[in-house]
């Protein structure tokens, strides 16, 4: 067994260590301390495990927050979870569509294949358009600042304002004009509409660059039994994972933070590991925080969802993974049915369709009854063909909201997660890793890294910052 290492003066199995967090991210993290002799304690808000990947089951229906799928690359960890699981990993080869004027296109967007079924008037548009773009940047260079930037300079106005544009502005609800080019660069699957041609013509099919084909799964009970697995291992151990224990504030000493403070108890911390959000992270000691801190964290925000689910007395109503829906005539952003992940996710001969509706918290949709997001979500379905769908097939209806589903690339965002993230890391004893708090639209993998690199770090086998370097390279996150 390797050693334990040592944080300071004082051994690693002593050291009181609080991870705020039960996600991926934060349960990978305290599974990897446990297993080293660590008893880490793990506080959560939610009345569950699993963060944006938790599941739930009632009547013999399970249901996830929207899709999920576990991206594993090495052998070694589909060996770990399956152990984790009892053996029930399920591999599963992806398949996801765009409803589009009336139509289904393959997802990731295999443009070549698209672009040439349209009419040939709006095919010829698109070329016009590429050309027309194509010379303009060989003369002066697109900044690429903007997605709207990114993608124009690349696919072309018309070949955006069809594809790119109303998905990305329907999910963030800003114009594409103040959305960072980050966002493009990590989730446009292909590098330009030449990229697009060359491979149409040599027949590749559009394959886009890294493109996961495939995914895992757990057999039952749905993705969220990772988590779930992962908090009785840690518990076991002899660690504490306690939900329901929103984080309320921290006390420091110095440039270390001494205690945690969650409801009326409190918990002395030698370390620190948050996967809360980034912005909320300042305010739980404001007054011990830099103006220009808040000030650049009061200004990232975050995009909710509200996940709208129909339990419905039939079959599912189609094999895909996820559908979106990028145009605006549609409440959902995107539609998936646990049973295509898993048949044990239904009973035999039903189903769960989500759909997810993408909005701000304390807006219309946010406020808006479980009744009237059901019906529109019905409406969704009958404008999408699904006509044989009848209000006697739902059976029951269920919202769940989600207030930071999404960290938003507004332009200049970098510069302000910079600064907060600066701030964490002046404090010696804490670290930030997952989504929420590194403000990333990563994937489950990157998380789980995170939370293992977090994990070795404390154990001094890892430089403390690696944890946070996890997804920061140029690469496509489809």
């Amino acid at each position: 067994m390797t050693p334990l290492g040592t944080i300071g003066s004082m051994p690693t199995v002593d050291k009181q260590i609080v991870i705020l967090g039960a996600g991926l991210a934060g349960l990978t993290c305290a599974l990897e301390l446990a297993r080293a002799g660590v008893k880490p304690t793990v506080l959560e808000r939610e009345a569950i495990v699993g963060g944006l990947a938790r599941s739930y089951s009632e009547d013999g229906f399970t249901y996830d927050l929207g899709p999920h799928r576990l991206l594993i690359h090495d052998a070694d960890q589909v060996a770990e979870f399956q152990r984790l699981l009892g053996g029930e990993l399920l591999h599963k080869e992806r398949k996801s569509r765009i409803f589009l004027q009336g139509r289904f296109f393959h997802y990731p967007l295999q443009v070549g294949n698209a672009m040439f079924s349209m009419p040939p008037a709006t095919t010829a548009r698109i070329l016009a358009d590429y050309a027309w773009a194509r010379g303009r940047g060989l003369l002066r260079p697109s900044a690429d600042r903007s997605f709207e930037e990114w993608v124009e300079s690349r696919f072309g106005r018309t070949l955006y304002e069809i594809f790119f544009k109303q998905y990305t502005e329907k999910a963030w609800g800003i114009p594409c004009s103040r959305i960072s080019a980050d966002w493009a660069s990590q989730r446009i699957s292909l590098l330009s509409l030449w990229d697009t041609l060359v491979k149409s013509l040599r027949k590749a099919g559009n394959q886009p660059r890294t493109y996961a084909s495939s995914f895992y799964y757990p057999a039952q009970g749905g993705i969220g039994a990772l988590c779930r697995a992962m908090a009785q291992e840690v518990e076991s151990l002899g660690g504490q994972v306690l939900c329901g224990q929103a984080v309320t504030g921290i006390n420091r000493k110095g440039q270390r933070i001494s205690q945690v403070r969650a409801g009326d108890q409190k918990f002395a911390c030698d370390e620190l590991i948050s996967t809360i959000p980034l912005n909320d992270l300042v305010k739980l000691n404001p007054r011990a925080v830099p103006a220009p801190v808040i000030q650049a964290a009061d200004s990232l925000r975050f995009r909710a969802i509200v996940f709208v689910y129909l339990f419905l007395n039939r079959p599912a109503i189609a094999d895909d993974h996820w559908i979106y829906l990028p145009e605006e005539q549609f409440a959902g952003n995107r539609l998936s049915e646990s049973v295509n992940f898993s048949i044990n996710n239904a009973p035999a001969g039903k189903t769960v369709l989500c759909a997810e509706i993408t909005c701000d918290v304390g807006d219309a949709t946010w406020n808006t009854t479980d009744a009237v997001l059901a019906e529109r979500v019905s409406a969704d379905l009958q404008r999408m063909g699904f006509a044989d769908l009848h209000p006697a097939d739902i059976v029951d209806i269920r919202t769940h909201r989600a207030p930071e589903a999404y960290p938003i690339y507004d332009i200049g965002y970098q510069e302000r997660v910079n600064t907060v993230l600066a701030y964490g890391e002046s404090l010696s004893n804490f670290m930030a890793i997952g989504r929420n708090a590194l403000f990333r639209y990563n994937n489950m993998d990157h998380s789980v890294e995170m939370g293992r690199r977090a994990a070795q770090a404390l154990l001094d086998r890892q430089d403390r910052k690696s944890a946070a370097q996890v997804a920061t390279e140029s690469q496509y996150f489809g």
